[in-house]
Formats: structure tokens, sequence, C-alpha cells
């Protein structure tokens, strides 16, 4: 009775440790990366051609108009502008599963360009990092200006078509971005007059039908 009890009791415990081996082995199977998942193969960083480069200056700050008094031979505050075009810079989601690297792209693009690109992943803010905003309108004349003043903010935006070379062959893509620092107008509703693009823009959206003012002619210079 005893002996058959003892090689029960074995086989019991073997059961149990043979479990447990088991379930080490699984867990450690489920830690090892899956083919599927693993990092796709890098393109080669100087293998980036650039089919077209398109660059624009879009308006994504704009104050409401607002009813500003500047005083002869005086300076006042602008408007305070709000972000009304929300962007991040971004690259095509197919091209960076298939190895390309955002860094290698965006470094290669400004090579090309020749300028400074804000890298990808980055949301457009109104606020620069670092940089402290104190804009003022001057007025030089004799005469005090009084009128509706807007402020108009612009970046300017890059969209850019590349092929590279990667291990698996060509992959193609798309990158969206803009360069480094932007433009800030403030302007004087009702004037249309040798406005770039931007600005006319600005002008409509924010002046709508231009009120009486005896404003002369001309807006405010920026300090």
């Amino acid at each position: 009775m005893r002996s058959a009890l003892a090689v029960a009791c074995a086989v019991v415990l073997l059961t149990a440790c043979s479990a447990r081996e088991q379930t080490s082995l699984d867990a450690a199977a489920a830690r090892q990366p899956s083919p599927s998942r693993s990092a796709p193969p890098r393109c080669q960083a100087d293998g980036y051609v650039w089919q077209s480069v398109g660059q624009r200056s879009v308006l994504v700050g704009l104050s409401d108009a607002e009813e500003i008094r500047i005083p002869a031979h005086g300076s006042a505050r602008p408007p305070v502008p709000r972000l009304i075009r929300p962007m991040s810079a971004r690259i095509s989601r197919a091209a960076v599963e298939a190895g390309v690297r955002p860094a290698d792209a965006l470094a290669s693009l400004e090579w090309k360009m020749s300028v400074s690109l804000v890298p990808v992943g980055t949301r457009l803010t109104l606020a620069e990092p670092g940089v402290h905003e104190t804009s003022t309108m001057v007025n030089d004349s004799d005469t005090a200006r009084r009128g509706r003043f807007v402020e108009a903010v612009g970046v300017r935006l890059v969209t850019a078509k590349f092929s590279a070379r990667c291990k698996a062959g060509t992959v193609r893509g798309t990158v969206t971005t803009w360069m480094n620092g932007r433009s800030s107008e403030s302007l004087r509703c009702g004037l249309r007059k040798g406005l770039p693009a931007l600005g006319r823009e600005a002008e409509r959206r924010a002046c709508g039908t231009p009120a009486p003012s005896s404003v002369p002619e001309g807006g405010a210079d920026r300090n």
C-alpha cells in the first residue's frame, strides 16, 4: 500500500512539475516578438528622391476686428489672434510602416530646400517655443490713427512627395510640414491695396463690411 501510494504521489508531482514547466515555456514564447510585429527594415538615409516640393503661405491665426486708436508718434498693442487652422506635421503612415524614418526624410528635405522645417509629429500653436511676443503697432505720423484692426499670423506650408530606397524595394510617400518661424501682420479693415494673398484673406474673413473711418490712408507699422 505504501509503495503504491508513493508511486501515485510521484506521478502527481511529475504531472504538476510538467504543467509548471509548460506554463513557463508558454510565457517565454509570448514575450518573443512575432515576425509580423518586428521592426521593419530601415531605408537608406541617403536614398531619398524628391519628385515634387510645393510651398505656400497659409493663414493659421486671426483676431477679431478691434477698434484701436494709435496716438501720434505713439504705439498700441495689436489684437490677440487665435488659432483658426489646426495642423500637424506628418508623413505617410504606409511609408513609415515600410521602414522610412521620419527624421531621415525630414533631414533630406531640409537639405534639398536649404531651410529649417518643423519635425514630424509637431502640432501647430501660435506661441513659438522660447519666443516672447512683444509686437506693437507704431504710428510715426503727426496725426492719431483710429480704425478697426486685425492681427494675422501665417506659416509657410510645405508638401513634398518622395521615393526612398529600402530593402523591400522603392517606397513612396508624402511629407507635410511647415518652415520654422511665422509671419505676423497688423491690418486695418478697409485697406486692400497692396495686400498679399494672406492679408486679403485675413481682411475678408475678419473685417466683413468695412466701417466708415476718418483714419488717414495707410496701416500701422509693426515693431
